[in-house]
């Protein structure tokens, strides 16, 4: 008589773990017509891809208790140190950022630092009489800023580009959306622009660097104007995502997840690599026309900038479309961090 493995004790069984909870798969037929070229009318479709069946089983992803409300963060956690984390950097970095710009205008590039006998009241005030005098937003750096602004949003929607479809949303059953990516043409338009108004003399390259201190506070002034706008707006028309309760940890993070001016200009994708990476090409080569335009020659360390900045930038924008699935930005995306 045959003893089978049942009989013995010894059939293989599936590992149990106390107190976890397996989330539901999706089922996939596994029947095949019988004729390869025709499908019955009677059967059933399939579970469509990216569908996700939510069901509260107390599992947290990236913040999102499955099955509770997406717009409160479930997750207790907080980055940055917080809401006394995030204040710091707020204000911190745009003061390092006019630190920094007063030390290599007025101090030769060394640390600006107090003289002997002066306290650091009177330190205080002399910087800040530096970055008034130097760096005050004037309207023309408002005009060159803005007019660059709009001039790539412009090109972010009406140069040709592709498609690229972005990581399944599990608090809105899978969706994915759809980022358009015209970053190449952005940037070689951007170029053969500049260069026309260069050599036109309509608006000299080195102007950037001219007026670098007054568009540096601009471009200051304009991210917290954006970012204002931004938050109050996503909390006008319910569109939050993961808020912790704290207004100043909440507004530094993102209130919104994927926020879209007029549903058809993606933020996330537009100020990863045209503001930053353009305007810092930009600015290297305004470098090297004030350097050609006062000794006749470019360095070679200018150059190499120039060189550097045009192959790091050309790679974004002809890697545009892999950012919706590269890592490195994944959090940025998953976290709502405009």
């Amino acid at each position: 008589m045959r003893v089978t493995r049942s009989q013995t004790g010894k059939t293989p069984k599936k590992p149990e773990y106390p107190g976890f909870v397996e989330t539901p798969r999706a089922r996939q037929p596994r029947r095949l017509p019988t004729d390869g070229n025709e499908v019955s009318s009677n059967s059933e479709p399939s579970t469509p891809p990216n569908k996700i069946n939510v069901k509260s089983n107390g599992r947290i992803v990236d913040g999102w208790e499955e099955g509770k409300d997406p717009k409160v963060d479930y997750s207790g956690h907080f980055e940055f140190g917080g809401s006394w984390g995030v204040s710091a950097m707020m204000i911190g970095f745009p003061l390092l950022m006019w630190y920094m710009w007063a030390g290599a205008t007025y101090y030769d590039g060394h640390l600006p630092l107090p003289e002997e006998g002066q306290d650091l009241l009177e330190f205080a005030k002399h910087l800040y009489n530096l970055c008034y005098r130097g760096a005050f937003p004037t309207l023309k750096a408002w005009t060159v800023y803005w007019s660059f602004f709009i001039f790539e949003g412009a090109c972010y929607l009406w140069l040709p580009g592709v498609y690229s479809t972005g990581k399944p949303l599990p608090h809105e059953g899978g969706k994915c959306l759809t980022y358009y990516c015209s970053g190449v043409w952005s940037f070689y338009v951007t170029i053969a622009v500049t260069a026309a108004l260069h050599f036109t003399g309509l608006f000299p390259l080195y102007t950037l660097i001219d007026e670098f201190g007054p568009l540096m506070s601009v471009a200051i002034f304009t991210g917290f104007i954006i970012s204002i706008i931004a938050y109050f707006s996503a909390l006008y028309r319910g569109a939050q995502h993961r808020m912790t309760g704290y207004p100043i940890y909440d507004f530094f993070m993102g209130a919104e997840l994927n926020p879209r001016m007029f549903k058809l200009l993606d933020c996330k994708m537009f100020f990863e690599v045209r503001l930053p990476w353009y305007i810092l090409f930009l600015v290297s080569c305004a470098a090297a026309a004030r350097q050609y335009d006062q000794f006749g020659y470019v360095s070679g360390e200018i150059g190499f900038l120039v060189m550097a900045h045009f192959l790091y930038a050309n790679a974004c924008s002809k890697g545009e479309e892999c950012i919706v699935t590269t890592w490195s930005v994944k959090a940025i995306f998953s976290r709502g961090r405009l």
